[in-house]
């Protein structure tokens, strides 16, 4: 491909993308664009190569919806795992392990797609491999956008930039420096727990003969441990725990803990059902992730040029485990928008017929009310939680008020963006196709 920073020479018969960052939303994004007719789509990434990292991630059945318009679903089905009952988690008792809550996918919704658990790494993988050729430039961290009248140019760390791109996608993460370039205020701060994670091989834990064959989630009081068999004989285990600012401080650039830290963990877990106490044993090593979040975007575009998705659009780091879920659900609202709003006849205001003003329109009227609900939702979840913590001397009122709070969240889980697509087209009044 060519060095489009070593090149100046445009496309002027193709839209031109550029999407920054190429992380799972990313990868999606840049597959579905490339659907698109006459386009051009250039991903760029700061890391030097691929990035092995992170841990598992929840595939809802929005986030498979949408992989399955992209990649085969017998691909998926090879990297992922789907507890036996069609249960979504089962939410146990922190200290017994009693079965609290099971939540289930619709039963309307078909094997392929009934949520499932996952590896980030496989899952990345699976769509680098499905990538045009050279579609990614590595090494390439952006600092700025530069708009102008004719397009929008990256402006990278070293100081070199790009031709005009008809747009840009921002899928850098939650700590966008592209959300921070057009919304300097909006801070990204910690917000008071630690994600421990590790993925290992599930050989590690087949001597337990209390592990549970589900996804199973044990809470108290705003902690959580999960524990899942996550596909391709993988197991996980993710813990998020209270911890103070100056404590999490010291973990934010290490990453992989300390021994002594790891054994903080297993004394603090040691009362909980001791199931837990058995998978930590094994745990050789763990990492810490600080957890931060920031205000959530109202607006999702800019300038009829930038397009913001997945964190760099919603940080939060961990809202119900759907964030790549939703980033995937922005991805395909962006493909269609486009799609569904280009026709053949090229005005003046048009490339390659595609109408960049009407299309960020129909975007931003299908995702906006959708985050809009969640991130409401997640403030009510913290009313909820505070109303549960409150019982937490008495068990049986614990575990009544922890049951009736039990609101299902399939609206978010099997949210159906591509009907949310076309209400957008006919509010916003496109043309004919």
């Amino acid at each position: 491909m060519v060095d489009l920073v070593a090149n100046n020479s445009t496309n002027p018969g193709k839209l031109r993308i550029a999407i920054v960052g190429t992380g799972l939303v990313g990868s999606a994004a840049l597959l579905a664009l490339s659907g698109l007719q006459d386009v051009e789509v250039v991903g760029f990434e700061k890391s030097p190569v691929p990035r092995e990292a992170g841990a598992w991630i929840s595939l809802t059945v929005t986030g498979q919806l949408v992989l399955t318009k992209l990649i085969s679903p017998e691909k998926i089905n090879e990297i992922v795992y789907r507890p036996p009952d069609r249960a979504v988690y089962v939410t146990r008792h922190w200290r017994t392990g009693e079965d609290l809550v099971r939540q289930y996918s619709s039963e309307h919704i078909k094997e392929d797609f009934i949520q499932a658990r996952t590896h980030r790494w496989p899952l990345l993988k699976l769509l680098m491999d499905h990538h045009p050729k050279d579609a990614v430039q590595y090494g390439k961290q952006v600092a700025a956008v530069r708009n102008s009248d004719v397009g929008a140019k990256l402006e990278f760390a070293n100081g070199e930039t790009t031709p005009d791109f008809d747009l840009v996608v921002a899928a850098d993460g939650i700590y966008s420096g592209i959300r921070r370039q057009y919304w300097p205020d909006h801070q990204v701060q910690f917000k008071g727990a630690v994600a421990y994670r590790n993925v290992f091989h599930k050989s590690r834990v087949a001597h337990i003969k209390e592990l549970h064959d589900d996804s199973s989630s044990w809470r108290r009081d705003g902690e959580v441990v999960f524990l899942s068999e996550l596909g391709l004989d993988q197991y996980g285990v993710v813990i998020i725990k209270t911890e103070e600012p100056e404590y999490a401080a010291t973990l934010r650039w290490e990453r992989s803990i300390s021994q002594e830290g790891l054994n903080r963990l297993r004394d603090h877990y040691k009362d909980w059902d001791p199931v837990i106490s058995k998978v930590l044993d094994t745990v050789e090593e763990i990492q810490a992730y600080p957890l931060d979040s920031g205000p959530w975007l109202r607006e999702l575009t800019r300038d009829d040029r930038v397009v913001f998705i997945g964190d760099a659009s919603h940080p939060t780091a961990g809202a119900y485990g759907a964030g790549a879920a939703m980033g995937f659900g922005d991805a395909w609202a962006l493909y269609r928008s486009l799609e569904l709003t280009r026709r053949r006849g090229r005005g003046r205001r048009e490339t390659a017929g595609y109408d960049l003003h009407k299309a960020l329109q129909v975007f931003q009227q299908t995702r906006a009310p959708f985050l809009l609900r969640v991130e409401q939702q997640m403030a009510l979840d913290r009313d909820t939680a505070s109303y549960v913590a409150e019982a937490a001397g008495d068990e049986d009122e614990w575990k009544r008020r922890f049951k009736e709070s039990g609101a299902s969240i399939r609206w978010l889980q099997e949210h159906d963006v591509e009907l949310e697509v076309l209400k957008a087209v006919s509010t916003v009044g496109v043309w004919k196709i």
